[in-house]
């Protein structure tokens, strides 16, 4: 088998190219569907993307997936990991009126479980999640 970005032959390690690090999937019919434009020019895919820009903050997702790219476990030195985010209400009237405005991402090492804790509003340098926050007020979840 040969890496797709870096052309390195490889086998299939943790669904990851050993020499450059890139993720690795499965080939499947799916890839070779027809793509499909929407009314205003864009690909399907970049139409949804841009929707879920709305109720994802801008950027979170691109954080979560170089944190799983460059993720390397302290426990047991692995490469790569899964990132999840995770929203928390705080204390006081927040915990009341259950709004979650404390945005966190959890990353586990794929190989032993350990899960590494980091603060999306240190790493893109403004607080994550507004609009999940303002809907939360109004609507409660």
């Amino acid at each position: 088998m040969e890496c797709p970005y870096c052309q390195a032959a490889l086998e299939r390690a943790a669904g990851r190219c050993p020499s450059c690090r890139r993720k690795l999937y499965e080939v499947t019919e799916e890839d070779f569907e027809e793509i499909a434009l929407s009314p205003d020019g864009l690909m399907a895919d970049e139409a949804t993307s841009i929707a879920a820009d709305d109720e994802d903050p801008a950027g979170m997702r691109d954080v979560a997936a170089m944190l799983e790219d460059r993720f390397v476990c302290g426990k047991c030195g692995h490469r790569g990991g899964s990132a999840k985010e995770v929203a928390m209400t705080g204390p006081g009237l927040s915990k009341l009126l259950d709004i979650q405005h404390h945005h966190y991402l959890f990353v586990s090492c794929e190989d032993c479980g350990a899960v590494e804790i980091f603060d999306p509003e240190m790493l893109l340098g403004r607080k994550p999640g507004s609009l999940g926050t303002v809907l939360d007020t109004l609507f409660g979840r």
